[in-house]
């Protein structure tokens, strides 16, 4: 039977956002006290202050539960948890219905727009630049998938690089296409590629890199070469490490060395992302 087997060099990397390049780990308790200095606040905070505009009361680590999802899906996957549901019923008497959904969004939409672009939060990772810039000089195109609106995606980019000078090769988002756990971001960032080298990228010759298990599953799903950062953002190491990354590490400052000198290699021998392995850092 007939196999290609790429043995080229990785031409593509995709980027999450928030906990990823940008919005890593500090302790900002004098302004939310119940910051658990873990990275990737800036969806956590307007979710909370949207809930409590209702009355109801969320625990960070209970928002963070479906990090990676498109900010409509991740409120209505947080309105269905027991804990948040219980406490919508014995308030207003009833579960909540797609009115009370629309009005929680709604409540929710400007303060994700406040706080995307905050200047505690619209900051580098520690070593995101120096990773972005070995990327590129490689000749691999640095992209960024978010499961943002577009409007705030947009907002944060301009903002980064106004300030910092970071700026992407190919964007998309979950308001574009079908975001996380699909493999369709990866896959539009992959045809924004195509639309400038005019050359074809196969799977083979991206990685996937984000700090939520939906971002891993996408990545997989997308046939790319996957890293987890474990440190840096929203999930925890066993929490992405249930979904089964190619490799795992504590932030963006190490993914040059794990292309460099763990997945070029593997290409070069032949080896495909998703053999089940994980190496850690």
């Amino acid at each position: 039977m007939y196999n290609r087997t790429y043995t080229g060099k990785i031409k593509l990397a995709v980027l999450d956002t928030a906990g990823t390049f940008c919005d890593g780990p500090g302790d900002l308790r004098a302004r939310w006290p119940k910051d658990d200095l873990r990275g990737c606040k800036a969806p956590v905070i307007p979710f909370y202050e949207a809930l409590q505009q209702f009355g109801i009361e969320c625990d960070w680590a209970e928002i963070r539960k479906p990090m990676g999802n498109f900010k409509p899906t991740h409120l209505r996957m947080l309105l269905n948890l027991p804990e948040i549901s219980a406490q919508w019923e014995e308030k207003y008497g009833r579960h909540w219905n797609e009115d009370d959904f629309d009005a929680v969004l709604a409540a929710f939409r400007p303060l994700m727009s406040k706080y995307i672009v905050d200047e505690d939060l619209a900051r580098p990772v520690k070593g995101a630049e120096e990773c972005i810039n070995k990327l590129r000089e490689a000749g691999i195109l640095v992209g960024c998938d978010t499961g943002y609106y577009e409007e705030d995606s947009m907002a944060l980019n301009k903002v980064l690089e106004d300030k910092f000078g970071m700026k992407f090769d190919v964007v998309t988002n979950s308001e574009k296409v079908p975001g996380r756990p699909t493999p369709f971001m990866v896959y539009d960032c992959m045809l924004s590629a195509y639309e400038i080298t005019k050359e074809p990228i196969p799977c083979e010759a991206v990685v996937k890199i984000d700090d939520t298990a939906p971002g891993m599953i996408c990545g997989n799903n997308a046939g790319a070469w996957t890293i987890g950062l474990y440190a840096s953002g929203s999930n925890n190491y066993d929490q992405l490490a249930a979904s089964k990354p190619d490799f795992l590490v504590p932030d963006v400052s190490y993914v040059p060395e794990i292309i460099f000198g763990q997945i070029e290699p593997r290409l070069r021998r032949g080896e495909k992302p998703g053999q089940g392995l994980i190496e850690t850092i």
